[in-house]
């Protein structure tokens, strides 16, 4: 078998760049890292605080699993994290908890114009950076699990959790993909490009689902499903496919399936805390699981019509009504420096089908400059 790099493997690649482009950077990343580790500090040094007991602060959600996606309507991304004391919640008041660590925030000169309260957490707001969230969490089990208990104003009691294993799940899940490349070792690669980060395809679909999600809830926020929910889905579903277009596909009929298949609505469960329902956030409000099906069904319907379109222009403009202008155009750019590079290089060639391959595949004839992206491109 030979893998060609026709529209398919094309189409693949440019889901890959469009997905690079919505994350937090490298750069972004070491800053959000250096800042928590601040936070930390600055909390930690209150030995009132937390009565003595060891702090420690880690990264939850999308920045722990890799699936940050930046917002449509500002500059900040929402990054959390869990500040998890090592010490029993047994007879302490949940909401104390989060008013005191609200205080010693705004104790600090740095901080003091940056808090915000919200339910669960206490948020740093970094204009023009990102959005700390700061959840406080004790060990529900010590010494037996990750699980955690963690404090929610508006129930006024301590709630279940487990951030740790949530992170390990999703990373298990993401590398189903392993044996599937395994069993189809004499794939040829498309020629590397050192300057797009690939991601496994359950993680870069996580993403560009979650962005779909944005842009199709722009006009209305409140009713968009949450993206842990989005994510967990995904995770349950996700057959171990090798590229993010299978995935998505495969992801978006599957999700169909089981809400077909229930009565009521579905219940979301963390794989990793059965006591946590992901999904609460839908009891009594049967509008917001309403928009929830109509969600996926309208991203099922456009994402069929997105794997029929032939032309990459084509193809990049319903990428662009989907995933956004910006990030589709520098994508489409990108691929098609890297493709042009390729050529000049002689390591990307045709078959005789005149589908594009690795230029080191058998039968491979290197291409010659100006032939996909000239007149030929609207027949791939």
């Amino acid at each position: 078998m030979i893998e060609t790099f026709g529209k398919n493997g094309l189409v693949d690649d440019l889901l890959q760049r469009v997905g690079e482009k919505l994350q937090i950077s490298k750069t972004q990343r070491e800053l959000a890292e250096d800042r928590y580790k601040a936070v930390g500090t600055w909390l930690s040094k209150d030995e009132d605080l937390f009565n003595g007991a060891e702090i420690n602060i880690y990264p939850q959600g999308s920045l722990s699993i890799g699936t940050t996606v930046k917002p449509l309507s500002k500059q900040e991304y929402d990054l959390d994290l869990v500040c998890e004391i090592a010490e029993s919640c047994e007879g302490k008041d949940p909401i104390e908890l989060l008013n005191r660590i609200e205080q010693r925030l705004k104790d600090n000169e740095i901080y003091k114009d940056k808090v915000e309260r919200k339910n669960r957490c206490i948020r740093l707001n970094y204009a023009n950076e990102f959005h700390l969230d700061i959840l406080p969490a004790h060990p529900a089990n010590p010494g037996a699990d990750t699980c955690v208990k963690v404090p929610d104003r508006k129930a006024e009691d301590w709630k279940d959790s487990n951030p740790k294993g949530y992170t390990a799940w999703l990373n298990n899940r993401s590398i189903l993909v392993e044996k599937s490349f395994e069993a189809r070792a004499d794939i040829e690669p498309l020629p590397n490009d050192e300057g797009v980060e690939r991601k496994a395809p359950l993680k870069r679909a996580v993403q560009l689902i979650k962005r779909y999600r944005d842009i199709y809830f722009e006009e209305d926020p409140d009713s968009a499903p949450i993206s842990i929910v989005l994510t967990t889905l995904a995770g349950q579903v996700y057959g171990g496919q090798v590229s993010v277009n299978e995935t998505i596909t495969h992801v978006l009929d599957q999700i169909q399936v089981l809400v077909s298949k229930s009565d009521t609505r579905l219940v979301v469960l963390n794989p990793s805390n059965d006591k946590e329902d992901l999904s609460e956030r839908w009891d009594g409000k049967p509008e917001l699981y309403h928009s929830f099906i109509k969600f996926i069904k309208d991203f099922k319907i456009n994402w069929e019509q997105l794997n029929e379109l032939q032309g990459l222009h084509v193809i990049a403009d319903k990428l662009k009504q989907m995933f956004g202008e910006n990030v589709t155009n520098q994508a489409f750019k990108e691929q098609a420096a890297h493709l042009e590079k390729s050529r000049n290089n002689k390591v990307l060639g045709v078959v005789g089908s005149g589908l594009l391959v690795a230029a080191t595949t058998k039968k491979a004839v290197a291409m010659e400059r100006n032939t996909f992206y000239g007149e030929k491109e609207d027949s791939i």
